[in-house]
């Protein structure tokens, strides 16, 4: 068995979760990217919050850092929208780095950013590398209610409902959910941001390609959060007044030409103590079926499929490969370095050091 050589791309809260669990399933990390003075030129395993060194220093040069570690895959957690990723990705691509990311927009974002994907699709063909989004909605909102699908004899909607809790995500996602921002400031941006699309977009895309329906309208609204009570934001490290928003709910509803309506309900915002996260689904048809998760770690659960999937996308072949097209996400009980097909590595990258 060879082990796997990843990089730590970005080191904020996922992938400070992601570097321990990496380490504990035999990766061997050898290159570790942040943009933060404070965290460049540290210890990951400092940074990251591990209680132990690791020898890895965290630097600010992906350039170097990618063409000099000959790594098998860069594990990226740095931005939400393609539009953000693109660069990251172009660089793994170039550099001949397998790329897998948190990314919600990466899932699927064959709909909403179709020319990025295309380029990145090239240049990782032209490479000889696999780049995949994946994250809790890989299993939670794709092949969990794919496989409840798969039991239905006839659909005809498909209806979910998920959210998550916008602090366990670090303070660029409390910001990006308009957290603090007050209602009026919040409708403003709505009808004036050049905003990305929202994350069911992406859900409901990757359902409907693994489906094999076509799609024929879509409808897409927001609504923001709004606090009740004074609530406290740790990732900001402030309280949100009541009346303030704390996050919004995106729904959005794709028609099908073969009458399947799906919709997709998903609430990011500041929870209250006690809460947690949902994710539930109802499918009707026949039969009607239920599929309801009432207190999902999204958090973790995002952690985890991204280490898990790290075989699958050194396994794939050359392309963006979005998730439903890679086998089923499995538990990994020994080191990830066993799961991955020798071959491959071998054809892509040649003899590893």
């Amino acid at each position: 068995m060879r082990r796997i050589k990843a990089i730590v791309y970005g080191v904020g809260a996922m992938n400070s979760v992601a570097t321990r669990m990496m380490l504990e399933k035999g990766v061997d990390i050898v290159g570790a990217l942040a943009r933060s003075p404070q965290k460049v030129g540290r210890d990951l395993g400092e940074v990251a919050g591990l209680g132990f060194p690791t020898g890895v220093v965290v630097e600010d040069d992906p350039e170097r850092v990618l063409s000099s570690r000959q790594a098998d895959i860069a594990v990226i957690a740095v931005a939400s929208y393609m539009s953000d990723m693109y660069e990251h990705l172009r660089r793994c691509a170039e550099h001949g780095v397998n790329a897998v990311t948190i990314s919600e927009e990466a899932l699927y974002p064959w709909n909403t950013a179709p020319m990025e994907t295309a380029e990145l699709d090239r240049l990782a063909r032209q490479n000889g590398v696999t780049i995949t989004g994946t994250g809790h909605q890989d299993v939670y909102w794709v092949n969990l209610v794919s496989m409840v699908l798969a039991t239905a004899h006839r659909i005809e909607t498909v209806t979910g409902r998920a959210s998550w809790n916008v602090d366990d995500f670090g303070p660029e996602v409390a910001k990006d959910q308009r957290v603090d921002t007050t209602v009026d400031d919040f409708d403003t941006w709505l009808a004036e941001a050049d905003r990305p699309p929202s994350f069911g977009r992406n859900t409901l895309g990757a359902l409907v390609e693994d489906l094999g329906l076509t799609t024929v309208a879509v409808e897409s609204t927001t609504r923001p959060e709004i606090a009740q009570e004074p609530v406290r934001s740790e990732s900001l490290e402030l309280t949100v007044d009541t009346g303030r928003v704390i996050g919004f709910t995106d729904v959005d509803t794709v028609k099908t030409h073969q009458g399947i309506t799906l919709t997709f309900e998903m609430t990011g915002r500041l929870y209250l103590p006690g809460e947690a996260d949902i994710n539930d689904w109802t499918v009707t048809g026949e039969p009607e079926l239920h599929l309801s998760n009432p207190a999902v770690p999204t958090g973790v659960t995002t952690c985890t499929q991204l280490v898990n999937r790290i075989p699958d996308v050194i396994n794939a072949p050359p392309g963006f490969i979005t998730m439903e097209k890679l086998p089923r996400p499995r538990y990994r009980t020994y080191p990830l370095g066993m799961y991955v097909h020798e071959r491959k590595r071998f054809l892509r990258r040649g003899p590893l050091s």
